[in-house]
């Protein structure tokens, strides 16, 4: 969705509102509907010819990136570490492929290295897009560089 703004029109909204605005410069700050707090959402604005839209995911946690280990870690917001997050990684290899690398969960210092395989895919991986998801805590969406050997 947020490479891809044309598969955006098969999606239909699950609410829509007309707002005035005060002035033609500026800035409005519109707060979400109650409903939709701490759910994943796509927020589109359209005013005449222009249009922008953000997806918003919802989510309660902190996650590190150590690219140059091809570790992370989950935090709450408070620092505790987050055990038992479900990590999925997908990567593009050379060439443009894209599939499936490596799954678990975080260990109990919140900590999952999304890199080490037995195989060799590593060797042609250019990028990773990293989900998190916590039953809980929600879901985050990361990308980072492979480890350099």
């Amino acid at each position: 969705v947020q490479q891809d703004g044309g598969s955006l029109m098969a999606i239909q909204p699950n609410r829509m509102e007309t707002l005035r605005l005060e002035s033609k410069r500026g800035k409005r700050m519109i707060e979400l509907p109650k409903d939709f707090a701490n759910r994943n959402v796509l927020v589109e604005v359209t005013a005449g010819a222009l249009s922008q839209s953000q997806v918003i995911v919802a989510n309660s946690m902190d996650v590190t990136l150590a690219d140059s280990f091809g570790r992370l870690q989950i935090t709450t917001k408070n620092g505790q570490p987050v055990e038992k997050a479900y990590v999925k990684v997908y990567a593009r290899h050379h060439g443009g492929q894209v599939r499936f690398f490596k799954d678990g969960y975080t260990d109990l210092r919140g900590q999952f290295d999304y890199a080490s395989l037995s195989t060799n895919d590593l060797d042609t991986t250019e990028r990773f897009s990293i989900l998190v998801l916590h039953p809980e805590l929600g879901a985050v969406i990361r990308e980072a560089a492979p480890p350099k050997r």
